[in-house]
């Protein structure tokens, strides 16, 4: 236990050290900033984080700090700043790290996913705009788009990058340009599978991101409709591009299933997994494609839900392996975690409680999101620590389970029991302030952009 716990400590350090050296601008602001969001409470604005008596500086600080961060930002995802620095090093300390699959149903497959979420800005008009999907419907929102890794049980999905989508582009070809500095910057194993939801599963997302060499695996509408390969060449006319149609709707059409798996969960019901070899997509024809169909049923041998959960998996180009039935219904099931994760972030970390205005917004966001998503790293790293030392903790810790939020409840402890105090600046003395008489012009008032269906 002492040699765990001595190792935690280390690992602790050496993540902390990293994120540090990284910050760039106000970096003793920003890291104070990642303790206290780790720590708690969960703010309604980003100046309640400075009524913690963790926080080290002056209220006005936090703002200074995240406006100078901004600043040093570059002006697109291409080039080289602070922020990319700050993502390889979390990339780095997380290889360093023994990794184990949480969910040992995915076989030899890693789990990566891409969402995309939203950032509600309901009442502001001084920052460019357009209208996002959110839980509740459509509002006014800046588009966020998430690339994660699922490293452990639960909601513990990693955030590798949180991406600022802009009000005139889409979620597709935002995720496909991030897809591609992502592999530029890091690479991509053939062993991690991109796991996402029926939105990115169309041709102009996947056939860019299958050129990238990274497999995707994705849910499909069970009113899709996919094609069998073309028939040999007769000699005369045009040759087919395209077989016989599959309706998934329609069950009489379907094709004799290729493979086919099917097993029993601890609580009487049954999961019954599909595959089908080789089908190709109505704007994609040349590229074969796996289906899946997914139908779980009740202990009494009833259909759980009216309709049968469609996947499909897209191959790298040099990649001949495919998941199994099984897998392949395990890497989705583990694409769910990115909705828990989400809803930690923006409901205990605040990730949409920064409303920022005027021309600087866009950045001060991007600032504070990556702020959030390495408070929730932080978290991640703690949690070693709190399992070297679980005959110490607390009577309301019953269920044995360090879940994020458990997590952050023991923060404080773990943190004090680290040496760990916070910072101690030296003030400057009084700023002088404005000079008499000047005078700003209105901020720029926007429109909401409204986007045209893809």
């Amino acid at each position: 236990m002492m040699k765990n716990n001595s190792a935690s400590k280390a690992s602790i350090e050496d993540f902390r050290d990293r994120v540090a050296q990284s910050l760039g601008p106000a970096s003793g602001v920003l890291i104070n900033l990642i303790d206290v969001l780790a720590i708690g409470p969960r703010p309604a604005s980003p100046v309640e984080l400075t009524l913690s008596p963790l926080w080290g500086y002056q209220w006005s600080s936090l703002y200074t700090g995240i406006s100078r961060a901004s600043k040093e930002l570059a002006e697109t995802i291409e080039d080289d700043d602070w922020l990319q620095q700050l993502r390889k090093e979390r990339l780095d300390w997380l290889a360093s790290q023994p990794s184990a699959s949480p969910c040992p149903a995915t076989g030899k497959w890693r789990v990566r996913i891409m969402d995309a979420s939203d950032y509600p800005r309901p009442k502001t008009e001084t920052v460019k705009l357009g209208y996002v999907h959110g839980a509740s419907g459509m509002h006014r929102g800046h588009g966020l788009s998430l690339l994660c890794e699922r490293v452990g049980e639960g909601s513990w999905t990693l955030p590798l990058e949180i991406g600022w989508i802009p009000p005139k582009s889409h979620p597709i070809p935002y995720g496909v340009a991030q897809l591609e500095e992502f592999v530029k910057r890091h690479g991509w194993a053939l062993d991690q599978a991109l796991a996402v939801d029926a939105q990115y599963t169309c041709e102009p997302f996947l056939k860019p991101v299958q050129g990238l060499g990274i497999p995707v695996l994705g849910r499909v509408a069970s009113n899709r409709v996919f094609f069998l390969p073309p028939p040999s060449y007769s000699g005369f006319g045009r040759p087919p591009v395209r077989g016989r149609k599959i309706k998934l709707n329609d069950a009489g059409r379907l094709p004799p299933i290729d493979a086919r798996e099917e097993w029993k969960l601890d609580d009487g019901r049954r999961v019954e997994v599909s595959r089908w070899n080789d089908v190709r997509m109505r704007k994609w024809p040349p590229q074969a494609l796996q289906l899946y169909r997914v139908i779980e049923y009740k202990a009494d041998g009833q259909p759980r839900y009216k309709r049968p959960l469609w996947l499909i998996f897209v191959a790298a180009p040099s990649q001949e392996a495919c998941p199994t039935p099984r897998e392949a219904e395990a890497i989705y099931d583990e694409r769910f975690s990115v909705e828990h994760s989400v809803r930690f972030f923006k409901g205990d970390l605040g990730l949409t409680c920064g409303q920022f205005n005027g021309p600087e917004a866009e950045g001060r966001v991007q600032v504070w999101v990556e702020m959030v998503a390495t408070a929730f790293w932080f978290l991640w790293v703690l949690r070693e620590l709190a399992r070297a030392e679980s005959e110490k903790l607390p009577g309301w810790w019953r269920s044995g389970k360090l879940t994020p939020g458990a997590v952050r409840r023991l923060a404080v402890g773990l943190l004090l029991g680290l040496g760990w105090s916070k910072p101690n600046p030296k003030t400057r003395g009084k700023s002088l302030g404005r000079a008499k008489g000047t005078s700003f012009e209105p901020r720029e008032r926007f429109k909401a952009y409204r986007k045209a269906a893809q």
